[in-house]
C-alpha cells in the first residue's frame, strides 16, 4: 500500500496524484481508444503495422492508474488519522477529495472498458 512520507514534498506529490491520478487515467483511456478505434476501423484499415492491442490492456492500466490515486489518498487519510503534521487541515482535506475523485474516476473507468468490451468490432 502506498504510505506518505515525513518530508513535505512527498507528501505533496502523494496529494497530486491522489486528485489528479483518476481523472488523467480516464482522459488517457478515452484517447486511447479513440485513436485506437480510429485506426483500426478507419477506410484504411488498420494503421498500426498490424500491432493489436486488446481493449483490457489499456482499460486495466487506467484502472490501475486510478487505484493507485485512491490508495494514495486513503493512505493521506489514515496518515493525518494517525498524527501526521497537519494544522490546517489541508492534506485531510485533499486527501477527502482524493478518495472521492478515485472511486468516481474508477468506477468511471471501469464503465467505459465494460462498453469498449460489449461494443467491440467495427461497423
Amino acid at each position: 500500500m502506498v504510505s506518505p512520507t515525513r518530508s513535505p514534498r512527498g507528501t505533496a506529490l502523494l496529494q497530486w496524484y491522489a486528485v489528479l491520478g483518476g481523472p488523467v487515467a480516464w482522459f488517457g483511456q478515452l484517447i486511447l481508444g479513440y485513436f485506437y478505434t480510429l485506426s483500426l476501423c478507419g477506410p484504411g484499415g488498420p494503421s498500426l503495422g498490424g500491432l493489436h492491442v486488446p481493449v483490457g490492456i489499456y482499460s486495466g492500466l487506467g484502472a490501475l492508474v486510478a487505484a493507485g490515486g485512491f490508495l494514495s489518498a486513503l493512505a493521506l487519510h489514515r496518515a493525518t488519522s494517525n498524527g501526521l503534521d497537519d494544522p490546517l487541515g489541508r492534506i485531510r482535506f485533499i486527501a477527502d477529495i482524493g478518495l472521492v475523485i478515485g472511486a468516481l474516476f474508477l468506477a468511471l473507468i471501469l464503465y467505459t472498458a465494460g462498453g469498449e468490451l460489449a461494443l467491440g468490432g467495427c461497423r
